[in-house]
């Protein structure tokens, strides 16, 4: 059988060779719509880094029309309140730009000798609930409470365990001391390490430090205030978002610091995603990939239909000689698989010089700045080249297979069970 197909695609070489060319120019496209929607897909399944379920953020704004409260007075007052509502586990207040899908982002080199990585700072107050409110983890033990118990100098940091790697070459970094900028500037004594968090939802995790506040609130933090409260498990969203808007009527409408909006912290990852882009490039890719789709069932299989329904002849032929219906089609697809396997190599390889020429796809151009902070890495299935080039192509090559089967199995079926008769009447 395998000899049969062989010997009647070389014969056929020049009307295949047409099929073959548009087989790889199919590929290649399919290329450039599938890895966008593999990698975006993929980065989205990376794990947070940190609990979302129970999140919410608070929102506070200077209240124009007291001019008596002390600001600082009035947020002491209402962190105390907040963290002794029943359904209230915990409650941290962050600056702007400094949290996970935040508007923006705060970023700088640190070095280490004369390695130096880019990375985004996240200060935090000491003793305020920061790793309970967030579970970010340690990198040693896994749990938040290692990293809430900590007693973090003012010239200590935390740092993410992608980034220590970097430094130190694979090295412990605990304990080590960090210059940041390019190495004229303060310096600093790494003082843990934690498990790599996920800056955007869109993004694979970055390199990050956290840095703790020394001294007060400064006076331009009450301008758009960020509380983050995690609640209590158990509690619905529903629930805990009706009541909290009940409370929040009853204690922040007055004083310096008023109510902004409140909302879960999964909306606020799905607006991040949406102003940054991600939604939109997600949605474009899909739109994409179903038109292309479409018309590449289209192509295929209208190409391997009529190349299959005008052997009538053939097929007679052969069934004259005893051939069975089922041989008959398992020679169809054979040759179809065949021819569909030859060009989905030559694809990928025409592809692959494009590739170690300009890349794969990343992040295409979401995060121009962003990315800079992103450590490639083997660990992620996007930043090892190999394996990211070996299973989008074997997704091309299952999606060229499902679109060959399907042009040709209903021809072949057809075809197959056609009268003898009928099959020579032209011969």
């Amino acid at each position: 059988m395998f000899g049969q197909i062989i010997r009647y695609l070389w014969n056929c070489r020049r009307h295949n060779l047409w099929i073959m060319i548009e087989l790889i120019v199919i590929t290649i496209v399919s290329w450039m719509v599938i890895d966008p929607l593999f990698v975006l897909n993929y980065n989205r399944g990376i794990p947070d880094g940190y609990d979302v379920d129970g999140l919410y953020r608070l929102q506070l704004m200077r209240n124009p029309e007291d001019t008596v409260s002390n600001p600082a007075d009035d947020y002491r007052l209402i962190m105390q309140k907040l963290r002794n509502i029943p359904s209230v586990d915990a409650a941290t207040c962050v600056l702007r730009g400094a949290y996970p899908s935040s508007p923006g982002m705060n970023a700088n080199n640190i070095v280490k000798d004369t390695v130096a990585i880019t990375t985004t700072y996240i200060p935090f107050f000491r003793g305020s609930d920061f790793f309970r409110t967030w579970r970010f983890r340690s990198a040693s033990d896994g749990t938040w409470e290692t990293l809430e118990n900590l007693e973090v100098p003012d010239d200590g940091i935390i740092l993410s365990e992608d980034a220590a790697a970097v430094l130190s070459g694979g090295g412990d970094m605990v304990g080590q001391t960090v210059h940041e900028g390019n190495g004229d500037g303060p310096s600093y004594r790494v003082v843990a390490l934690m498990r790599p968090f996920k800056m955007r939802n869109g993004m694979q995790p970055c390199a990050v430090r956290l840095v703790p506040i020394i001294g007060e609130m400064p006076e331009w933090g009450f301008n758009g205030m960020r509380i983050f409260i995690r609640a209590k498990e158990g509690i619905s969203e529903e629930r805990f978002v009706e009541q909290f808007l009940q409370w929040s009527d009853e204690n922040l409408t007055g004083g310096s610091l008023v109510f902004k909006d409140f909302l879960p912290f999964h909306e606020i990852q799905a607006a991040s995603d949406l102003e940054k882009g991600v939604t939109n490039e997600i949605r474009s890719k899909y739109l994409l990939a179903v038109f292309f789709l479409f018309n590449l069932l289209l192509a295929v299989s209208g190409t391997f239909w009529m190349n299959t329904s005008g052997r009538h002849e053939e097929i007679g032929i052969r069934l004259s000689y005893g051939a069975s219906p089922g041989k008959i089609r398992l020679m169809l697809f054979g040759e179809g698989i065949a021819l569909t396997t030859v060009a989905v190599l030559l694809g990928c390889f025409v592809y692959f010089q494009w590739a170690c020429f300009e890349g794969l796809y990343a992040f295409g151009d979401l995060y121009s700045y962003e990315k800079r902070m992103v450590v490639t890495s083997d660990s992620y299935l996007p930043g090892h080249f190999g394996l990211h080039f070996m299973i989008v192509s074997l997704l091309v090559y299952l999606l060229m297979m499902l679109v060959t089967c399907l042009g040709i199995s209903v021809p072949a079926y057809r075809i197959s069970t056609i009268s003898l008769v009928r099959a020579l009447k032209d011969e």
